[in-house]
């Protein structure tokens, strides 16, 4: 059995304009697991993240807080125990509307590594940020 303790693990911070916490928990890099990336997700007060899409399905499951997701132009107020299955190519964002940090566990199959998560995250708020000074 493998365990992970997500208040043990520091994570990456994403810059803004999609700032946000990222711990990868699981992985194929990050404890040896091969099949699935599993990561918490912390995205603070009005922050969002970038309105992306993946090669590959997506499981977001609401751990707490409150927002807005957006898949494919269509809104859904989102809150705690809601979970959502966003397929492959479907472009989607994470909304934080609430005064309060909206934290989310999702899950990748199959896995990314966690360099890879990260770096994606990572490029789309450099890119943004970029864009808003021109």
């Amino acid at each position: 059995m493998k365990v992970a303790k997500a208040w043990e693990e520091k994570g990456v911070t994403i810059p803004a304009p999609f700032q946000r916490n990222i711990k990868v928990l699981f992985a194929p890099d990050k404890e040896g697991v091969e099949e699935i990336t599993f990561s918490q997700a912390l995205l603070y007060p009005g922050g969002s993240t970038d309105y992306h899409v993946h090669d590959r399905p997506e499981l977001i499951y609401i751990v707490s807080g409150r927002g807005i997701a957006v898949c494919e132009g269509e809104e859904m107020p989102v809150e705690a125990d809601v979970v959502l299955w966003i397929e492959a190519g479907e472009k989607h964002q994470m909304i934080n509307t609430s005064d309060e940090t909206l934290k989310l566990a999702t899950v990748f199959v199959p896995a990314y590594t966690a360099e890879q998560n990260y770096a994606r995250c990572e490029a789309a708020a450099r890119k943004a940020e970029k864009l808003a000074k021109e």
